[in-house]
């Protein structure tokens, strides 16, 4: 995304930032100044996979890569209890494992995807709907916000009101001349 920020500041109050950027060598200072900017705007702000990076940027919650969840399941465990939780979901085998955890660690929120076919994973098959429902009631039965993510745009997210998904997320969306309706 070409300016992070301004897509922050166009975003609805009910929002949530997951700051990613990996590999990118000014990512703490990246990471301050969007989480300035959803501080000034009441968003909650979360860091991808890097508790010393949240916890410098006094960030609101951690985001997990499914990798995470399926390899060290006990990573919710070191985080602190106030933060806001996420996990990255791609299967029914991570679901499974996410709800056995313990209620006061299991993540708050788990986001599924593929929904639709995206750019950002060209090739990947996106879940079934059948998939879908059975991991959104799974997340339902463990007290998870079940959030769709994955080629979700204006023309596709109408296919999801029937659906008893929590929310959504994206990236192309959150650009104003993409937004999707409500």
């Amino acid at each position: 995304m070409p300016d992070p920020e301004a897509a922050i500041r166009a975003l609805p109050r009910d929002s949530m930032v997951i700051f990613r950027h990996y590999d990118h060598p000014m990512r703490a200072q990246i990471g301050a100044n969007l989480r300035a900017t959803c501080r000034a705007k009441g968003i909650p702000f979360l860091v991808a996979n890097d508790l010393s990076l949240a916890l410098r940027l006094d960030a609101d919650g951690m985001h997990f890569p499914e990798y995470r969840a399926l390899t060290d399941a006990g990573i919710y465990q070191r985080i602190p209890e106030y933060f806001l939780r996420t996990s990255a979901c791609h299967s029914l085998q991570t679901i499974r494992r996410l709800a056995m955890l313990p209620k006061q660690i299991r993540p708050d929120g788990v986001l599924i995807s593929p929904i639709f076919p995206t750019k950002s994973h060209p090739g990947a098959n996106p879940m079934s709907q059948a998939n879908i429902r059975h991991i959104t009631g799974i997340c339902q039965r463990a007290k998870m916000a079940p959030i769709g993510l994955g080629g979700i745009s204006a023309q596709t997210i109408g296919n999801l009101r029937t659906s008893a998904l929590a929310s959504v997320a994206g990236i192309g969306f959150s650009v104003p001349s993409h937004s999707p309706s409500r």
